[in-house]
């Protein structure tokens, strides 16, 4: 996105060539179709970091998980999380070995345990969402012949899993309280030899399909909009540029756009006052950048010329936005293998007549 102000650059060079001649007046009317060319690709990586999403749910579920990434569209990950193992399970029981114990069915758990913490979570820019779905299943590896059933909290209406079941967690997530595990019980269909090492676990899938409430910010280039201005203007040059601006009666962006990210989108464009590091008066221009491939979209920066005088060095900031729906709701999921593909251009209309006090001659 960085690159964007290449397409100013380009339009600077071309108006500094209609001044290199020996005339006291220069006129110059411009085409509306004078353009200049800039092209960009924003992939999904750089609007949502998957290695933060990832190492927030280690840190979450601890130590005794283990995170993989199962899929990129829709994004989704695994979480392994040993509950206990074989040790800690004779250790629960009391018993040396697996061939010592004396009843088919034994508490493992009677007060709670946390086994995540939900409240610690730090997606990043996708901290707000609300997950569509969390399936989780409660299994037992390493043996035959066990079964185990546990009640699981979150701040909530308690969920009953067993075994081999799967249930939707989405709503334990959502409320962002910590997963407890409030009791769980073992239960032995048949008898084990002494080394046998059952092992409990919880597999929980964090599909990435989601809805949110505001509006999701997942890219700005205002970190690397850089001290440049985006006309190479100086405090010496500005009165000269603004006699240029000063003529130029439209200013246009036009983008053509590839959208295969899967995610409806917003684009704002907006001056930026780069030694106040802040943006301008004029405000944003806002676009719509919908799903699909061969769309174009113009953002009418007239409105920002008068920034552009006043403000040396000027430069723009892009914004892209993951809108709330208007009405309803709206499921969004991610699909890492998606691009945001940009060719710009930028059409201005002018009629300029720029009185030259030191003619210069042509060389």
């Amino acid at each position: 996105m960085k690159r964007f102000y290449y397409v100013f650059l380009l339009l600077a060079v071309s108006m500094f060539l209609f001044t290199s001649c020996a005339l006291e007046e220069i006129e110059l009317k411009m085409d509306p179709d004078i353009q200049a060319i800039a092209k960009e690709s924003i992939t999904m990586s750089d609007l949502v970091n998957a290695e933060d999403i990832e190492s927030s749910l280690e840190d979450s579920f601890g130590e005794d998980a283990t995170v993989t990434q199962k899929s990129d569209n829709p994004l989704t990950y695994g979480v392994d999380l040993e509950i206990f193992d074989g040790a800690e399970i004779l250790d629960k029981l009391g018993v040396a070995d697996f061939s010592s114990v004396l009843t088919p069915e034994c508490t493992l758990v009677t007060s709670p345990e946390p086994l995540a913490s939900f409240s610690e979570s730090d997606l990043g820019i996708l901290e707000d969402i609300e997950l569509d779905s969390l399936p989780a299943t409660l299994v037992v590896t390493n043996a035959t012949g066990v079964k185990v059933d546990a009640i699981l909290t979150s701040g909530g209406s308690p969920v009953n899993l067993k075994s081999g079941e799967t249930k939707d967690l989405a709503d334990f997530f959502n409320v962002e309280n910590d997963l407890m595990l409030e009791s769980m019980s073992i239960t032995f269909t048949s008898s084990l030899p002494a080394d046998a090492s059952p092992t409990i676990k919880l597999l929980v899938d964090f599909p990435f399909k989601f809805t949110i409430t505001d509006d999701v910010e997942l890219y700005s280039n205002e970190d690397e909009v850089g001290d440049e201005d985006i006309f190479g203007r100086d405090e010496e040059s500005a009165d000269d540029w603004n006699n240029i601006l000063d003529g130029i009666e439209s200013l246009v962006l036009h983008m053509n756009y590839d959208n295969t990210t899967g995610l409806p989108l917003k684009m704002e464009v907006q001056g930026w006052n780069v030694e106040k590091n802040q943006a301008t008066a004029s405000g944003a221009v806002t676009k719509e950048i919908s799903v699909g491939e061969d769309k174009t979209v113009e953002f009418n920066l007239t409105g920002l010329i008068e920034d552009m005088k006043d403000t040396v060095p000027f430069n723009l900031m892009f914004t892209v936005i993951l809108p709330k729906p208007e009405t309803g709701t709206e499921t969004y999921s991610l699909n890492m293998n998606g691009n945001l593909d940009l060719s710009l251009w930028l059409d201005l209309d002018t009629d300029i007549t720029i009185p030259i006090s030191n003619p210069l001659r042509a060389q």
